[in-house]
């Protein structure tokens, strides 16, 4: 007998929903457990078999607890601001938040049909002002704190991109953007 799974997947996926079976319990008694992945950035046409490879452990171990009586808290989100979601969007002539909201709904639609048991319901996005108010908040209770300084110091910079860089977006030298 063949594996249909165009017809079950969506079955079972369909009664997850319903039952809200990865939603986590606020003030549950049960014992608690959560997990937590890097958020993806959605700068790309969709995910790669990489993001299944990184999810694919801590899904494993979310899965487990819950089978063991855990309310786990498994959320995910999108790392929607900087350099890769501008950069997505001046490649594809299309405005940031309408390219950044797109993916984040195609990303969403991908791990869905692989199943992954994230707690939708707290889904986040750096892009979005319920999110980033808080770190301007926290920003600010750091300046008045005397917590942030302005200082000269070395950057990496590509004058092609006309962008300061993170040591993670210049590795080798090269500009992870442009590549040059």
């Amino acid at each position: 007998m063949k594996y249909n799974f165009k017809k079950i997947e969506p079955k079972w996926q369909a009664k997850w929903e319903e039952a809200q079976a990865f939603k986590a319990v606020d003030f549950s008694e049960k014992p608690k457990w959560y997990g937590l992945v890097e958020f993806p950035y959605p700068s790309g046409a969709g995910m790669h078999v990489g993001h299944i490879k990184a999810y694919s452990s801590i899904e494993v171990l979310a899965r487990k607890r819950r089978m063991q009586g855990y309310n786990v808290l498994f959320p995910m989100g999108f790392d929607s601001f900087g350099l890769p979601a501008e950069n997505y969007a001046i490649k594809t002539n299309t405005h940031p938040h309408i390219i950044t909201e797109k993916n984040i709904q195609h990303f969403k639609d991908q791990m869905e049909k692989v199943g992954f048991s994230f707690d939708w319901s707290r889904e986040i996005a750096t892009s979005h002002a319920d999110y980033y108010k808080w770190t301007q908040w926290i920003f600010e209770k750091l300046y008045e704190h005397n917590l942030v300084f302005r200082a000269k110091t070395l950057v990496n910079y590509c004058p092609h991109c006309k962008v300061v860089l993170s040591n993670e977006d210049s590795q080798g030298g090269k500009c992870d953007i442009c590549h040059s």
